[in-house]
């Protein structure tokens, strides 16, 4: 049995006001298998589990409908919904004994349906229910309690068994494993497993995003009553193409997860509806959306375009424009203008070389919008010139460079300054980034002096303590007026931070910020550095030789070795299971567990010509002296190897 929400929307009206909870929303629960639907609280994700059982309040307004195959629910008929209600579609219910009757014992409550639906006899029913209680892991002596007598995973026990005792075709699960430990999670996890091979239908409402991932076989996001992406489970945390379903996993403290938790910058707007007649003032009917702490008439942006657009890393002004479809996208389907999270830098092919040295051979990378993308490897090995090419500071010998959408070199020639507006550079030694001869104003005001964007020294003064303010600086006068050598250089770095982004960049390219500091003025930088990054919704290129430091902040590595990358991908894959030996190099010398080398095999003819690592390797072949591997995909990561490491 199949059930399909069509074009649901529902507003929960207080007079002639109300909050737009869904917005157009269409799903389909197929038997054997599972739907996630995610999204942060207040999204829509329990009024479309209650819209479902015809269970929201009288003040809800509903439109669209609901199909249980193939045949409209009428949620308006109490009487019919009763009938489809535990023996056709099931709900379990959010907050285990909030949701059972405190007066009623827990035995009685599960017995409640099939003495309702089926007018089964009060002993039968109570020793079904029994049966149901045991099949969920509640021994007898515990049926007899009352809701508050109960922890909380064996109150979601009361709940499943309730919501599977008629057998119901299609079940939801609305935050089964909320506030739930390791343990009864698992057993949440059997019965969904279990229920999907009995061919049920399943719709499982949750903020707990690996639960999702592993139990779900499609995920729908969700975001103040729209959906904005539907994709495979499996690429929920590794492949999202919508900037908020990216934005959740970084807010999820994955068990793979290795960078510091990201939160969604900004916060997120209320959807209200008014209902007033054109004799009412000559205001017409109409929908806005709603800053949160504002009222109606301190005038608010039209309720078109992306919903999402204040928060986006990527927003564009065509965001704010039209109404924004759900499309096809690689397997998903995603409600944005852009097509998904974009590709703000993309270099191709790119070379360089300084005299006799190859310092990059061909190098394929891309950065998308809003996301932290590390280079790591050893002292020489292409990342500084790398990073400093995708800045537009060096110019390529060979290959191709777009930044968002536009050639870069032609962007150059034609009109530098405003494409060195869009980037940001952190440079590797903050001691020697900025002229001795300036005060802290002057070396954070150069930039827009240089672009003409000060409007007075008034303005100057405002936008650099902005800056200042930003990365956690003083804007005394005192501070202002001094000169670098009179700061430490924690402070130093500070300030270039700020220079580096008075101009309001969208890509940031960090060259070994950290390197010169201590531990504790390292930790400092980083938690502001990712501060920043997600707060103004920039892209961050961070170049490191410290893959432990990568750890914390990347959510995409790339390693390089001899100018080219051998290994890109998911920061948690790499760091978890390496696909190639030179990327396990690294991560035992970071662990201190330094690896034996086996001994020199005979180099090649042409040192470019074969892998720069195979000297260094234990599982070198012959082919890797006389044939340089080329990235190939792996999984979702690409290698570039010969006999690359098994997974695990």
């Amino acid at each position: 049995m199949s059930l399909r929400v069509e074009h649901l929307g529902v507003v929960y009206r207080d007079g002639d006001h109300g909050v737009l909870a869904l917005d157009d929303v269409s799903l389909a629960l197929e038997p054997g298998r599972c739907l996630a639907l995610v999204g942060e609280s207040g999204s829509g994700k329990t009024t479309l589990g209650k819209a479902c059982m015809g269970l929201l309040p009288r003040n809800a307004e509903i439109g669209g409908c609901i199909l249980l195959e193939g045949r409209p629910l009428d949620l308006e008929d109490e009487a019919a919904m009763n009938r489809v209600r535990w023996s056709a579609v099931s709900m379990v219910f959010q907050s285990g004994a909030a949701n059972l009757n405190p007066v009623h014992r827990v035995l009685d409550q599960v017995a409640e349906p099939l003495i309702q639906n089926q007018g089964a006899k009060r002993a039968g029913a109570r020793e079904r229910a029994a049966e149901a209680l045991e099949k969920v892991g509640l021994e007898r002596g515990l049926h007899g309690r009352y809701p508050h007598q109960l922890s909380g995973g064996q109150a979601q026990r009361v709940l499943l068994a309730m919501a599977g005792i008629l057998d119901p075709e299609v079940v939801l699960l609305d935050e089964p494993t909320s506030a739930l430990d390791a343990a009864s999670k698992t057993f949440v996890a059997r019965a969904i497993r279990e229920m999907k091979a009995a061919g049920k239908a399943l719709l499982l409402i949750s903020h707990d995003l690996e639960f999702a991932l592993y139990q779900a076989d499609a995920v729908a996001v969700i975001y103040l009553g729209q959906i904005m992406e539907t994709l495979p489970a499996s690429e929920l945390l590794s492949n999202p193409r919508h900037p908020y379903t990216l934005a959740l996993g970084r807010s999820y403290p994955a068990m793979d997860t290795v960078r510091d938790l990201g939160g969604i910058r900004g916060d997120a707007f209320y959807r209200i509806v008014h209902r007033h007649g054109r004799d009412n003032g000559g205001v017409a009917p109409h929908t806005h959306i709603q800053i949160p702490g504002s009222s109606h008439r301190d005038g608010h942006p039209p309720p078109t375009g992306c919903l999402f657009q204040n928060r986006c890393t990527q927003a564009i002004s065509a965001c704010s424009h039209g109404e924004i479809a759900l499309e096809e996208a690689d397997g998903h389907r995603v409600r944005c203008l852009r097509g998904g999270i974009v590709r703000l830098l993309r270099m191709e092919g790119v070379s360089k070389q300084y005299d006799a040295v190859r310092a990059l051979d061909g190098v394929d990378l891309e950065v998308k919008a809003g996301e932290v993308l590390s280079l790591v490897g050893e002292t020489g090995s292409g990342k500084t010139t790398l990073a400093m090419t995708a800045a537009g500071v060096l110019r390529p010998d060979a290959g191709t460079r777009v930044f968002d959408g536009e050639d870069m070199d032609g962007w150059i020639r034609r009109d530098y300054r405003s494409l060195a507006r869009r980037i940001g550079v952190i440079y590797q030694n903050p001691a020697e980034a900025v002229s001795h001869r300036f005060t802290v104003l002057d070396a954070v005001a150069e930039p827009l002096r240089i672009h003409g964007l000060a409007g007075g020294r008034e303005d100057l003064e405002e936008r650099v303590k902005r800056r200042l303010q930003d990365v956690h600086l003083s804007t005394d006068p005192g501070f202002l007026e001094r000169y670098p050598h009179e700061l430490n250089m924690g402070a130093i770095q500070r300030v270039c931070m700020a220079r580096a982004l008075v101009l309001d960049p969208g890509l940031l390219v960090a060259d070994e910020p950290t390197s010169s500091l201590d531990p504790s003025v390292q930790a400092k930088i980083m938690k502001l550095l990712l501060h920043l990054q997600a707060e103004m919704g920039l892209s961050l290129l961070f170049v490191t030789h410290d893959i432990g430091l990568a750890r914390k902040i990347s959510d995409r590595i790339a390693v390089m070795l001899a100018g080219r990358i051998v290994e890109i991908g998911p920061a948690s894959m790499i760091l978890h299971a390496p696909g190639h030996p030179y990327t396990r190099l690294l991560l035992e010398s970071a662990a201190g567990r330094l690896p034996e080398i086996p001994p020199r095999m005979e180099a090649a003819e042409d040192p470019g010509s074969g892998c720069a690592f195979a000297p260094r390797c234990a599982r070198r072949t012959g082919a890797c002296l006389s044939l340089a591997p080329l990235l190939a995909e792996n999984g979702p990561r690409q290698v570039a190897c010969h006999a690359p490491l098994p997974e695990g």
